[in-house]
């Protein structure tokens, strides 16, 4: 109960620190965004999610959501309605994820547990 509470606060953590900037991003910084848009953005997220988890895909909504963000700006018909630089920066971003994490996960395990 310990681990899970401590990653819980964690995750909190990090949203209060970071989560606006994240928000923001997604929100502006791809394309233009309105009302309409988002509830478009959602929806299409949404179904993604719920589709992959019946087939019981591991999906992540992050992910989903960002993909729709680029879709439907996509919509307008012209590939300059999207900021590709700061798609290929948050495509970035997730694929350095997982080895920059597993790299700290083994640092901190061999110092707790010695080489």
């Amino acid at each position: 109960f310990g681990l899970l509470a401590g990653m819980g606060i964690a995750i909190d953590l990090g949203l209060v620190l970071y989560g606006y900037n994240i928000m923001r991003v997604l929100g502006n910084h791809i394309t233009y965004q309105s009302p309409s848009r988002g509830f478009n953005m959602e929806l299409g997220a949404s179904f993604t999610v719920i589709v992959a988890s019946f087939l019981g895909l591991p999906v992540s909504t992050t992910h989903c959501i960002t993909g729709a963000t680029v879709a439907v700006g996509l919509c307008n018909g012209e590939f300059a309605s999207i900021n590709w630089r700061m798609v290929v920066w948050i495509i970035f971003s997730w694929v350095i994820t997982l080895p920059v994490t597993a790299s700290i996960a083994g640092l901190l395990f061999a110092f707790k547990y010695g080489w």
